[in-house]
């Protein structure tokens, strides 16, 4: 029977050692790799918000958030890479979750809390392109390569040009949404409805994330600080006074100019009657073969 020399026996230790360390390495990175998605995210919440959208999205959305295609009232667009500031701006104002893939996506109650839209946005967040995707997969899709737009920071709204507001509104929104922001451009029940009471943040993410047919401006067409303007004057309309009288809804000049042609021809219609009515009903060609059939 023979031994190992001791040379032989500590390169195998040797040998067996780094082994153990490189399966611990690969262990490390691949326990890393899984948490390193977002450090700053709350786990927690994230699986509250797993919770949350596979009772309440995932029927539309698909499970893993790559959309359902069907000609089913269940068929939804997928959620991957949409941003934080589209979520969170569909899920604030009640449009989402939809009755159907034909819901208008007209502003209501929101269904969630604070606490659970914040999941909601959190989990959608950092749902996965599948590696299992081509690109070409990818594009037809309608899934974003690169992640949407997040949640705007506008604590400073309140101090940005009102001016600057009005300018860019008028350039950019009001062909839509209304000289007056009443949203009857394009119809009060769509996403560009009337944007009175609508808190100043939604209307930031609204503008970031183009919800339905709205362009996207992002910070390279609408820096934050036009942004913020475009805020503020927005907040800022229903304060405003009405130079010209009765502000009418704000509704703009087609409802006035309604009214007017109602109240005036009314007034008319008013003066015509009353004028007849002093007159007389009777057609004086009457009266006059009445006298002639007399002398006769």
């Amino acid at each position: 029977m023979t031994t190992d020399h001791p040379a032989v026996w500590l390169r195998r230790s040797g040998q067996v050692m780094v082994a153990l360390a490189i399966a611990a390495l690969f262990s490390a990175v691949v326990a890393m790799g899984a948490t390193a998605q977002d450090p700053d995210v709350d786990q927690q919440l994230v699986q509250q918000g797993n919770t949350l959208y596979q009772e309440n999205c995932a029927r539309c959305h698909g499970g893993t958030g790559l959309g359902v295609v069907s000609d089913e009232a269940a068929a939804g667009p997928p959620l991957i890479n949409v941003g934080a500031a589209s979520v969170d701006f569909m899920v604030a104002s009640g449009r989402m979750p939809a009755e159907s893939q034909y819901d208008s996506l007209q502003r209501r109650d929101p269904a969630f809390d604070d606490t659970e839209r914040a999941a909601l946005v959190a989990y959608i967040t950092q749902l996965p392109i599948p590696d299992t995707m081509t690109d070409e997969e990818i594009e037809a899709a309608g899934i974003p390569l690169e992640p949407g737009p997040g949640i705007p920071d506008i604590r400073g709204w309140e101090d940005s040009d009102l001016g600057l507001g009005r300018a860019l509104f008028t350039t950019n929104c009001a062909a839509c949404h209304g000289p007056t922001a009443a949203g009857i451009a394009v119809g009060r029940d769509d996403v560009s409805s009337n944007l009175e009471g609508v808190p100043p943040l939604q209307i930031a993410e609204a503008i970031r994330s183009g919800p339905g047919v709205m362009p996207v401006f992002g910070e390279e067409v609408m820096p934050q600080e036009e942004l913020e303007a475009v805020v503020h004057w927005v907040v800022n309309l229903p304060e405003r006074q009405s130079p010209g009288g009765l502000a009418v809804g704000r509704s703009g000049p087609v409802s006035e100019g309604m009214i007017a042609w109602v109240l005036g021809m009314g007034l008319l219609g008013v003066a015509v009657y009353l004028l007849g009515e002093r007159i007389g009903t009777t057609d004086p060609r009457d009266d006059v073969e009445a006298g002639d059939g007399g002398e006769a």
